[in-house]
């Protein structure tokens, strides 16, 4: 005889979990860091793992079947997605990124398919062996092979000679912890499933250690500009070297250190569409951080900030080439138009740059 349907105190804490997770993914992705959406992702996957299991455990699952697969969709999305995090942080790209995701997209043409099935109540003949597919021991391969992944990956590309990067190399190695966490619980349940002493309680708890696992991930990765601004675990993370000088002081300094070698290196102001985003994404930092080294560092603005780079540039052409037309000069600095050069050129020297350029034929 079929149980009637519904929720315990555990239950009803993971359907909250889920919501929670939900958001989550909702605020990681309004906050239109793109770096950080392999993660957003990982937590709206895990979100849909949990669900599938409170149907299970609520026998909801008999009754709405639609939610079954989704442990499966998930299971197999999180280790790419966490790998292709891991590949962000370090600034990394690699070819043909979308066949991780093959096992998951099979699963979600599945799900529709299963979808069709119940919603128009007709059979498929799918010729799948869903036992086969959807397979404990493949999924635990499966998470294990991205574990060895993202190790092998951090091995070979953490290399902590700055502060910026001791702070990414701790960063990195208390994510791949709670991915750990995750990967051995999820394993765990078929080993204690064994044992005569395992009951719902045991695999309650088991989820429970998974759900800690994922959504601290999410929540960290929220927190990272605070992470690397040096005001989260700041303690946890890094000693401070000069005792005279605070801890995120200490950062900021490095930080800006590293931007200005950068700007004075390759020149970015050229690029007549920069933004503060697009920077970001170069030098690797967040939108929020780099914001916050160029105002505490300089004083100024973005804007200004790179505006001061654009003018001295300007100042070098006019002095060394007498040929070169304002109109070029002002373009290939990075000035969008005439008006916005003129007036930043006379802010700063009190004439306009055929003024300038004049008096530089004079002397």
């Amino acid at each position: 005889m079929q149980q009637t349907p519904s929720f315990d105190t555990w239950t009803s804490g993971f359907l909250f979990a889920v919501a929670m997770g939900v958001f989550l993914f909702i605020i990681l992705i309004l906050n239109r860091n793109k770096k950080n959406y392999p993660i957003a992702f990982l937590v709206l996957a895990f979100s849909g793992i949990l669900f599938a299991y409170v149907m299970y455990w609520t026998k909801y699952s008999f009754k709405v079947p639609y939610f079954n697969s989704f442990q499966f969709v998930g299971l197999f999305a999180i280790g790419p997605l966490f790998y292709k995090y891991i590949l962000n942080v370090y600034n990394l790209k690699t070819k043909a990124s979308i066949l991780h995701f093959m096992p998951c997209f099979f699963w979600i043409v599945l799900t529709l398919l299963f979808w069709y099935q119940y919603t128009f109540s007709h059979r498929l003949n799918l010729q799948i062996n869903i036992s086969l597919v959807s397979n404990y021991k493949l999924i635990i391969i499966h998470l294990v092979i991205y574990l060895l992944a993202i190790i092998w990956l951090v091995k070979k590309h953490d290399i902590a000679d700055n502060e910026v990067r001791k702070i990414r190399s701790k960063w990195v190695k208390v994510l791949i912890a709670l991915y750990l966490l995750f990967v051995l619980s999820y394993i765990s349940y078929y080993v204690l499933v064994n044992f005569s002493f395992f009951n719902s309680q045991w695999d309650y708890m088991i989820s429970f250690a998974m759900t800690i696992g994922i959504y601290t991930i999410g929540y960290f990765v929220y927190k990272e500009p605070q992470i690397f601004n040096g005001e989260f675990f700041s303690n946890l993370f890094l000693p401070i070297q000069n005792k005279n000088e605070n801890f995120e002081d200490s950062l900021i300094n490095e930080f800006y250190n590293n931007l200005i070698q950068y700007i004075e290196q390759e020149k970015p102001f050229t690029d007549n569409e920069l933004r503060l985003a697009n920077l970001a994404d170069k030098i690797g930092y967040s939108t929020h951080l780099l914001s916050k080294v160029i105002n505490k560092k300089s004083g100024k603005n973005f804007n200004n900030f790179i505006n001061d780079y654009r003018l001295l540039e300007a100042e070098k052409l006019l002095s060394q080439d007498y040929n070169y037309s304002i109109k070029s000069i002002y373009f290939d600095v990075g000035f969008n138009n005439k008006v916005t050069f003129y007036k930043a050129f006379k802010e700063k020297h009190n004439c306009t740059p055929t003024e300038f350029k004049k008096r530089g034929k004079q002397l």
